[in-house]
């Protein structure tokens, strides 16, 4: 039987998961809440991205969940640790699942050239970046229209980011208006989670 995925992010310390040891922030418990949209991809080929890969802990979390998966990291500062290093990997296996972008996810001009470079059809997408409300509907905007059918859209902390959190709100209005692309939009604490349709 495989692990759940709160159980692999425990085991690699991120603060997606339930529980961690370390003591300078707190478990957001977001991995209970996205399994039962990640499971039916686990085995499958997938692109994933994280915007905000920090010390690497969901990014390891990434790669051992999603094992078929080709996972992208982008991060506004780099070389601070082997996930945000461009070209410095753990392991050479992993450098073949794993690429590292250096950019501002405020700017679009940013997000053009990472569409360009590594094209579309993203499966998963999830913004843990800055956590400032311009930031996260920016980057959803130049995002959104690349992300694959069915696939999956994550905004994280919106407590840190109460005007992103009533845009959300005005789209989920959208969907029930049957006038977006959007096919559901799913809220727990601190967390949203958009299904394309």
């Amino acid at each position: 039987m495989k692990d759940s995925l709160d159980s692999v992010g425990i085991r690699h310390q991120t603060d997606k998961a339930s529980q961690f040891s370390r003591t300078y922030a707190k478990p957001h418990d977001y991995l209970r809440h996205l399994e039962r949209f990640f499971e039916p991809m686990r085995d499958k080929p997938i692109k994933l991205l994280e915007i905000g890969v920090g010390g690497g802990e969901s990014v390891r979390t990434w790669l051992e969940y999603f094992p078929n998966a080709k996972v992208f990291g982008v991060d506004i500062v780099s070389g601070t640790n082997d996930y945000n290093t461009p070209g410095k990997w753990i392991n050479a296996d992993i450098g073949s699942h794993y690429t590292f972008a250096c950019g501002d996810q405020s700017k679009p001009e940013f997000w053009k050239k990472f569409v360009e470079v590594y094209g579309g059809e993203w499966d998963v997408v999830i913004d843990d970046g800055s956590h400032v409300a311009q930031d996260i509907v920016t980057t959803f905007s130049e995002l959104w229209p690349h992300v694959a059918s069915g696939g999956i859209y994550e905004i994280e902390d919106l407590s840190s980011a109460p005007l992103a959190a009533e845009w959300l709100r005005r789209s989920a209005k959208e969907v029930t208006d049957g006038h977006a692309t959007i096919d559901s939009i799913t809220f727990s604490k601190e967390l949203c989670i958009l299904r394309k349709k």
